[in-house]
């Protein structure tokens, strides 16, 4: 899990038996104004593929009752609350076929320069993240996997980047019907292309 959380974003993770159960179910967001309903898809940015098992109050730290998501994340068997007031910067429904193809020309496109503070770095990215499509996650990775090849990446930003890699993966995989393994094997090879265009700084 990643250190940084949006402030108007309340996420609690327990284990849960059994989650993978529910993986099954289709996709889908319905218009309405809670916008989504139980049994829709979703993909949070940080925590990948889940599904919406509940709507319901819950009384967090700060201790106003507001109603959130229930959201099953099948792969790490946790389960997340997203207020439903304010899903946008925590819940999207997952890409398309037409999005990923998309996608493919993103993450061969020239990556763009980042900042050289990690701090600042680490926060322009989360915000992109939080409120972006795939398209974004995949600019996001591209970025940093080209910004890795002459600056090494450690600790948070490390963390960061196999965290969104790895969500990226498991969204490309769902909507492509193909394993992680090929999934995260198409990426790679995408981001190669990327990087060969990326001129190394002179020592």
């Amino acid at each position: 899990m990643l250190p940084v959380r949006a402030k108007n974003e309340a996420v609690s993770a327990r284990s849960a038996a059994g989650i993978a159960k529910i993986a099954a179910a289709g996709s889908g967001v319905i218009n309405n104004p809670m916008i989504f309903d139980i049994g829709d898809r979703v993909v949070h940015p940080q925590h990948g593929v889940g599904m919406v098992i509940n709507v319901g109050e819950r009384e967090f730290e700060s201790g106003e009752r507001r109603r959130y998501y229930e959201v099953a994340i099948p792969n790490s068997g946790s389960i997340l609350w997203v207020p439903v007031d304010a899903p946008a910067v925590g819940l999207r429904r997952p890409a398309t076929r037409s999005e990923i193809n998309n996608c493919r020309k993103v993450l061969v496109s020239p990556p763009a320069p980042l900042a050289d503070d990690v701090r600042t770095r680490q926060a322009s990215l989360m915000e992109r993240l939080r409120r972006g499509p795939i398209r974004v996650q995949c600019e996001v990775v591209r970025d940093l996997y080209a910004f890795g090849e002459h600056k090494s990446l450690y600790g948070t930003m490390a963390g960061f980047f196999r965290q969104t890699q790895n969500v990226l993966c498991e969204e490309w995989a769902f909507v492509e019907n193909v394993t992680l393994a090929e999934a995260a094997q198409e990426i790679s090879s995408l981001l190669e292309k990327s990087r060969r265009m990326v001129k190394k700084p002179k020592p």
